[in-house]
């Protein structure tokens, strides 16, 4: 059976351009307007099952989707948990932490962010749900979740190493659309938009 999967980031919120994983805040007026112009392209998928991160920027953009139908939060698709960098642009962080940060870009999973979430931990995280999503007896499944979830997810569907995340630039308020076969996923659409 082949299974339709979208995965959607959450709309804008007010920290745009900063590391927000873990601080729960709400969509911005234009995350707002994002949502409700893709809400359009969703609405005719009909699909037979909704998983939700429960934190409230996407528990925000799933009830701007007006779907209908049960969604089921799950803590697995929460963001990266980036600790100490919460809320701070990238320049802020290299200012302050530049070892960190090339640390970070090494890429290995025994880098932790400071005060924050493991990248081994994160990457099983992703693994776990990617088995939930396989597991599921669905048709059509739609994921509202964060970017770094949605790039690690496609590199695990596609059958690309992890280290390839930072190809893809998810945007807020799009989704991602690919479909599941029993051996791996294929990519038919990327950052769609109303």
């Amino acid at each position: 059976m082949v299974t339709k999967l979208c995965l959607m980031r959450h709309g804008a919120t007010t920290l745009n351009g900063c590391y927000v994983g873990a601080t729960d805040i709400a969509l911005s007026d234009s995350g707002v307007r994002q949502v409700q112009r893709t809400a359009a392209l969703l609405r005719d998928e009909n699909f037979t099952k909704i998983f939700c991160s429960p934190m409230l920027r996407c528990r925000q953009t799933v009830k701007l989707l007006e779907l209908g139908g049960v969604v089921e939060y799950n803590t697995l698709l929460k963001e990266v948990d980036f600790g100490s960098w919460e809320k701070k642009s990238f320049n802020e962080i290299v200012a302050t932490d530049k070892a960190l940060v090339d640390a970070w870009a090494a890429d290995s999973d025994d880098f932790s962010f400071p005060q924050g979430e493991s990248l081994a931990g994160f990457r099983s995280r992703v693994q776990l749900f990617k088995e939930k999503l396989y597991e599921c007896d669905e048709q059509s499944i739609l994921v509202v979740t964060h970017g770094g979830i949605i790039r690690h997810l496609i590199c695990e569907l596609l059958c690309l190493v992890s280290e390839k995340y930072l190809v893809f630039q998810v945007l807020p308020g799009t989704f991602t659309s690919l479909q599941l076969h029993s051996e791996g996923g294929i990519l038919t659409g990327f950052n769609i938009s109303g």
